[in-house]
């Protein structure tokens, strides 16, 4: 059974009506009390707290002035419907008093575009016309802790964010690529895979990947699923002794032998295609 001190809860008096909405150990204020109760709480409220058997009417607002490190979504929304908890990034900017590279309305449209691509977020609401313009992304969640799914998912919105701007101006290569395989990874293979109309895009690495990088899969003219692995490779691959080649046949065996798993799956997936992207 769940601590009590670790999720969400409404208090209510003898006859039902709300007395308090406790986040964790804490109260949150309580903005509304109309159908949905609407309660406003900070982020740090959030270290211990997780989304199981968050209340179906119950709806967190959190503020953060760097926009949970993506500049743009300074509003944040936390809710659940039929038992699934869900994430609800907003930006709601005043075109008047943007700076961008780009027009507001412009970024804003290419980031709609850019969510087709992704799996588990959707575009919850859209108006580019208004002076205020407004942007609001709805992702899923799990019943972990609430403060790391946050930052996941807004790391998952910079990731976004990038890869519109990379449409927006195209494609420029950093020389950054060439030694840190992070970037390459984050900034080149994942947005390339998404837009070449790959299903399912995880980067994997550092999660025992078993030589797979990133995992991805497309629909064949069959109907059937067919499941790719990927590594990917910075700088140069030499054949040495003891070389990176000697390593990526190593991975390479592995990766086929080895299953994967998606997320919310116990059904093991084995690949059959493997590409090093150098």
């Amino acid at each position: 059974m769940a601590n009590k001190k670790s999720i969400v809860r409404a208090v209510r008096d003898n006859d039902e009506n709300i007395e308090d909405v406790v986040v964790g150990n804490s109260a949150a204020e309580i903005l509304d009390l109309n159908e949905v109760i609407v309660a406003k709480c900070e982020l740090s409220q959030l270290k211990t707290v997780t989304f199981q058997d968050f209340p179906q009417d119950v709806v967190l607002q959190i503020d953060s002035s760097d926009g949970f490190d993506t500049y743009l979504f300074h509003e944040l929304e936390l809710g659940a419907e039929d038992r699934k908890p869900w994430l609800r990034f907003l930006c709601h900017h005043p075109n008047k008093y943007w700076e961008g590279r780009w027009g507001l309305a412009t970024l804003l449209a290419a980031v709609r575009d850019e969510v087709s691509h992704y799996d588990g977020i959707e575009i919850d609401h859209i108006d580019l016309e208004d002076d205020w313009k407004q942007l609001a992304l709805r992702i899923e969640v799990t019943t972990g802790p609430m403060a790391d799914q946050i930052n996941e998912k807004a790391k998952l919105i910079k990731e976004i964010l990038a890869a519109a701007e990379v449409g927006l101006e195209g494609m420029r290569w950093n020389p950054e690529y060439e030694t840190n395989e992070s970037s390459f990874c984050k900034e080149v293979i994942s947005p390339l895979l998404r837009r070449m109309g790959f299903m399912a895009v995880r980067y994997l690495h550092g999660t025992r990947e078993y030589g797979k990088d990133f995992t991805f899969s497309e629909l064949s003219p069959f109907g059937h699923l067919r499941h790719y692995g990927l590594q990917a490779k910075a700088g140069d691959v030499s054949g040495e002794v003891n070389s990176a080649i000697d390593e990526i046949l190593g991975q390479v065996k592995d990766a086929f032998v080895m299953p994967y798993y998606e997320l919310g799956s116990r059904e093991p997936r084995y690949i059959s295609t493997f590409i090093v992207a150098m």
